[in-house]
């Protein structure tokens, strides 16, 4: 097959990451496979190099048996392309948008900015919230397109079910085991224990505050903790200025990151339910370390039972605090984690979802299996 996957801002992020395996899955699978985009604005060390292009109209797409999209922006944009050529376009979709305008359009989530009473925030907030509800009936409007649409997790997958009625197919992410692989020995947890956090702190639903908060507690109770920060973007001034992180990694290739899970004693992500996947979790389960994970969708749809992890509540940054000291405290719990954290891992081989995703786009191709 001929597929060409498009994306308009190429950059260092976890969504830019996972397209480039499905490139490489595919590839080695026989497939001429194309990677295109509108602009580059940074360069991964290790990874596949995009064909710029300057428009994605169909002069400037290259010939395919199918496109393959992951934004709703480039869904508008290949639309029309897939259409004047009669070829499947695929909405691979790494989080589910309407979800996020929904929660800010209700106020069951309120960001930081609009949280004052002032009359003058109140205005601004209500001012976005009509924005809100305005790219909300965008968002439906491309998501009711008769694309293909992929998920990388189940509670996506069911978002679109429920809110569309349109049908929509489970390709999990995957990571390189060998990359991946478990640390050599135990650490030590009886000192200073070292925390590792993943993500982006200007993305609200990541909250990496937390994170923060949970630490300063650990402090505060007299446990010597140390704080490791991992960014694919600059470390903003607000988050440097909370002095809680002791090192920060911006733009570290992956070999790195790895290193790092297997020099820590546990893994955090304290996401909220608008987290599509959360790869960084299932990285660290892979190289041996036991991970505080949130009780949400995403990360209880790694497997079951949820025996892999120490799950906390949402926006609860003492009971993450809570986690790592029973962890510390309790090495037949800490070692049952690792060792399940391996077999989750394990399911989320990048030979998988190589597998599944060829599967569903031959099925969909005329002429499958070219």
């Amino acid at each position: 097959m001929k597929i060409v996957y498009a994306i308009t801002y190429w950059g260092m992020t976890g969504g830019v990451k996972v397209l480039t395996q499905h490139v490489s899955a595919l590839r080695r699978r026989g497939h001429d496979v194309r990677l295109i985009t509108r602009v580059v604005e940074e360069r991964w060390e290790s990874l596949l190099e995009p064909e710029e292009v300057p428009s994605f109209s169909d002069r400037h797409v290259p010939e395919a048996d199918a496109l393959v999209v992951t934004a709703p922006r480039d869904v508008e944009a290949l639309w029309p392309v897939a259409k004047k050529r009669n070829i499947p376009l695929f909405h691979f979709l790494q989080g589910f948008e309407p979800d996020y305008n929904l929660e800010r359009i209700s106020r069951r989530v309120v960001p930081k900015r609009y949280q004052h009473k002032d009359p003058i925030t109140r205005l601004r907030h209500l001012f976005r919230i009509r924005n809100w509800r305005r790219e909300l009936r965008w968002f439906d409007q491309l998501y009711r397109l008769p694309t293909i649409k992929l998920a990388i997790s189940p509670h996506i997958a069911e978002g679109v079910v429920n809110r569309y009625d349109l049908p929509c197919f489970f390709i999990p992410n995957g990571i390189d085991r060998e990359v991946f692989h478990p640390k050599k020995n135990e650490p030590d947890y009886t000192g200073e224990l070292t925390i590792l956090s993943v993500g982006n702190y200007a993305i609200e639903y990541k909250r990496i505050p937390d994170v923060h908060e949970a630490v300063r507690i650990l402090k505060r109770r007299g446990i010597p903790a140390r704080l490791i920060r991992v960014s694919p973007a600059a470390i903003p001034d607000e988050e440097r200025e909370t002095g809680a992180a002791d090192e920060y990694r911006v733009k570290i290739p992956e070999a790195e990151i790895a290193e790092l899970y297997r020099c820590c004693d546990f893994y955090i992500s304290p996401s909220t339910e608008i987290e599509g996947f959360g790869l960084p979790p299932v990285e660290a389960m892979s190289s041996g370390t036991p991970v505080i994970l949130t009780r949400v969708a995403p990360f209880l749809a790694f497997d079951e039972p949820h025996d892999y992890a120490r799950f906390v509540d949402v926006r609860r940054p003492d009971r993450i605090a809570d986690a790592v000291m029973e962890l510390a405290g309790d090495d037949e719990l800490r070692r049952s984690l690792v060792r399940r954290g391996f077999e989750v891992a394990e399911k989320y081989s990048l030979k998988r979802t190589g597998d599944l995703l060829e599967d569903v786009i031959q099925k969909h191709v005329s002429g499958k299996g070219r």
